[in-house]
């Protein structure tokens, strides 16, 4: 199995953006600064952000949230979905400016910095609220792949132990995503109360995860068996792309619980891994694609990729390698010895 400190997380793949880094707060880039009214004698005049009409401010977002609720009651969703997007990028905006200006005032003014740090806080708090609502909306309308990068997105801002983090845990669990139930000391396990009910990343129509990367595997299989390389190459490249975003929801999981349930920890590792390496497998066969086309040039990166995340002593490493030397990309073979195999 490939190392865990080696998974790669190739820049044509996006993730999820990364969540709040002090109690909440998101590290997206700082908001521009609003400039201020003042008075004839030049001292500003007592303006809130909850007061402007610019779309910042928690009044902004929790303006946001009622009418998202509105649309919601009236079933109409896609409205619903852009409010929600809409407070969740106001809020996560305002949380970062409230911490931008607490950090300024760090060591300066404490009270003023410990007001600002409890309103980002309270931002980012709304703005995971928001994102809960918003992946309810998608699960109910059978859009897990939609729904399980915000419901991670939300265990990673607000952890596992708090409300909001344990409802998101559970609706990855609920969905499938994870296999492992999380039980906060004096809570109920949540595995008990949905031991009857589907969960859709498990079946076989779900465009999302490691089981559904499989199939487009198979499918990608069968095409390159009938000589159909077009297909075979559209499989494995979504297939390849669903991998590394799972490898990567799975290692931000990883990293959310280290410390807080071994368990659940180490199963998010082993998924994180076991998606990589389904990936590098891709990868390979998505080359011999190219190469069975005569598309070498695209066949090379893929090969460099997983020879990377690999590295040349295990299997799929050594194979990326031999198919470099067979395109005539490198010239010196690699014969692989006792002293440098590394166990799969």
């Amino acid at each position: 199995m490939v190392s865990f400190s080696r998974i790669l997380q190739p820049g044509m793949f996006s993730f999820i953006g990364a969540a709040a880094s002090i109690a909440l707060m998101a590290p997206s880039a700082p908001a521009a600064p609003t400039t201020a009214e003042f008075t004839t004698e030049g001292a500003p005049q007592a303006t809130l952000l909850a007061q402007l009409d610019d779309g910042l401010g928690l009044a902004a977002g929790e303006t946001l949230l009622a009418e998202a609720e509105t649309a919601i009651d009236s079933q109409d969703y896609d409205l619903a979905i852009r409010k929600l997007q809409a407070a969740r990028e106001s809020l996560n905006q305002t949380s970062n400016s409230y911490q931008d200006i607490a950090e300024a005032f760090t060591g300066i003014d404490a009270d003023i910095s410990g007001s600002l740090r409890t309103s980002a806080r309270d931002s980012a708090q709304l703005r995971d609220r928001a994102t809960l609502r918003q992946a309810l909306i998608y699960r109910a309308q059978g859009q897990a792949e939609l729904a399980v990068p915000l419901l991670v997105e939300i265990v990673q801002s607000q952890g596992p132990t708090r409300e909001l983090g344990l409802d998101a845990y559970r609706q990855l669990f609920e969905l499938g995503f994870v296999s492992r139930p999380y039980r906060r000391t004096g809570s109920e396990d949540p595995s008990t109360a949905i031991a009857d009910v589907a969960r859709p990343l498990n079946q076989d129509d779900n465009p999302t995860g490691i089981r559904a990367a499989k199939l487009l595997m198979d499918e990608a299989a069968d095409a390159h068996a009938a000589g159909d390389y077009g297909t075979a190459v559209a499989r494995l490249q979504t297939a390849r792309e669903t991998l590394n975003t799972s490898s990567s929801y799975y290692q931000s999981l990883f990293t959310t619980f280290t410390g807080i349930d071994r368990r659940v920890s180490t199963e998010m590792r082993e998924k994180a891994l076991d998606a990589a390496e389904l990936r590098d497998q891709a990868s390979l066969r998505q080359a011999l694609a190219y190469q069975a086309q005569q598309q070498s040039t695209l066949a090379i990166p893929l090969l460099v990729e997983v020879l990377s995340s690999q590295n040349p002593t295990r299997d799929l490493g050594k194979q990326a390698y031999d198919q470099l030397l067979e395109i005539g990309f490198v010239a010196q073979p690699y014969v692989v010895t006792e002293e440098t195999a590394t166990s799969p």
